[in-house]
């Protein structure tokens, strides 16, 4: 028969170690106010005694559970998702939190939410790249539950932390329009996703500014799969051109791939320009020319974002606006050289 193990109270650990039950509170939250050696022989009796503080009495006190959660909505294709929900965690931790995660679609989010508020979480970050409801169904949704999203959001007023797709987009468009570029094509992400919006819209855009026309264009899905299927179908509108602007690094290893199976040298036929400057762009070949993003800082600072807004609860809601690096040239891009 097993011996059934004694449960000790935090009224034990302050009767042995000789303090009272607040000096025990206090340590056990991390709270100032108790010197060095006693604090020692707190957590060293816990340690001997196999403490461990009631979770719900814990929150109950403080009012807080020092978790948060991370829904991700909608997200077919993984990316660099591990990268940073593995930050996102990291980054929680170092805070004093722990951090939960779960997956949603967009019909299903108010329950969500609803489970995230039952779990008794402090707050969440929402990864939602093709959300586009507004700011009053997403306050709805959220129903008081402390909120900020990992993505680029122009014209929300909630708290979101998201790079300037427009700015990057407009760097890459460019580089190639100052290679003396005239016909240049694109492969974007799909429309749907809020990076693609942008990132087609702009393309189009910057190009008009300099008065020409866009090329054609097919979109994919951040996939190299898709990146090498819209290429071939580029390829077969018969509308040639001399540089491509390409949504995502990995879309771009597909890009290339199916360039080089059409004939097509690169940059001596056409010149790549892609966006995120993963890693994977310094082994492309030919290495790719890409505007940096620093995702990173991203995860992080939606993290951050989010536990000062619980620690300052009269914080006005605010978006904070990333602007990448800049422009890292490699060998898919060089000066248009006609005849």
């Amino acid at each position: 028969m097993t011996q059934k193990r004694q449960t000790y109270t935090i009224r034990d650990i302050a009767q042995r170690a000789n303090v009272s039950y607040q000096t025990v509170s206090l340590v056990i939250n991390k709270k100032p106010g108790v010197s060095e050696s006693t604090r020692k022989r707190i957590l060293d009796l816990m340690n001997e005694l196999d403490y461990h503080p009631n979770r719900v009495a814990q929150i109950l006190n403080s009012n807080q559970s020092k978790t948060l959660e991370l829904i991700i909505v909608d997200v077919r294709y993984g990316g660099r998702l591990a990268d940073s929900t593995k930050i996102m965690a990291a980054t929680a931790k170092d805070m004093g939190y722990s951090l939960l995660i779960s997956e949603a679609e967009s019909h299903n989010l108010a329950a969500a939410f609803s489970n995230a508020a039952a779990r008794l979480v402090d707050g969440v970050v929402l990864y939602a790249p093709r959300l586009r409801f507004s700011d009053e169904q997403m306050l709805s949704l959220a129903n008081t539950l402390p909120m900020v999203r990992r993505d680029y959001m122009p014209g929300s007023k909630l708290a979101w932390v998201g790079f300037d797709q427009v700015y990057a987009t407009r760097l890459a468009t460019e580089h190639l329009i100052s290679l003396g570029h005239k016909r240049i094509a694109a492969v974007p992400p799909d429309p749907d996703l809020i990076n693609g919006y942008w990132r087609l819209l702009t393309w189009q855009n910057v190009l008009r500014e300099h008065g020409l026309e866009p090329g054609p264009y097919v979109t994919g899905d951040y996939s190299m799969k898709s990146g090498y299927e819209a290429t071939h179908r580029l390829v077969d509108l018969n509308q040639p051109f001399t540089g491509l602007v390409v949504g995502t690094d990995t879309m771009a290893m597909g890009v290339l791939r199916a360039l080089r199976e059409r004939g097509f040298s690169i940059p001596g036929d056409v010149s790549v320009v892609s966006l995120d400057n993963s890693e994977m762009a310094s082994y492309t070949e030919p290495t790719l020319t890409t505007v940096d993003f620093r995702f990173s800082k991203q995860d992080e600072m939606a993290v951050r974002f989010l536990i000062e807004l619980l620690n300052t609860p009269q914080m006005e809601l605010h978006q904070r606006v990333l602007t990448p690096t800049g422009l890292v040239v490699r060998e898919s891009t060089r000066p248009l050289t006609e005849g």
